[in-house]
């Protein structure tokens, strides 16, 4: 399980934020699955050890010191499908004396 995916915090209308996601590798397809931080909290608390990605998989995660798998085509779609870029509207420009 990594825990580099913290970029997934996004803010909501409010400024409040959303849930963020951890990469989590499942040692059933070998792929790194995203995983609510809610949902690994829930699962700790109630010691399943199986954890439900955001593409619906029920996971059951590799031990930490395994690497992560090939990110999961069906966890990206639905991040993307929920938090859409924002179209930048244009580049800064440098100003020069």
């Amino acid at each position: 399980m990594s825990l580099v995916d913290r970029s997934r915090v996004d803010r909501g209308p409010g400024g409040r934020s959303e849930v963020s996601t951890v990469s989590v590798t499942c040692v059933l397809d070998a792929l790194a699955h995203q995983v609510p931080d809610t949902e690994l909290a829930a699962g700790a608390a109630v010691a399943t050890g199986r954890y439900r990605a955001v593409c619906g998989q029920v996971i059951v995660p590799a031990p930490m010191v395994e690497p992560d798998g090939q990110p999961c085509d069906e966890c990206a779609a639905a991040l993307r499908s929920r938090h859409p870029r924002r179209r930048r509207s244009r580049p800064l420009r440098r100003l020069l004396p």
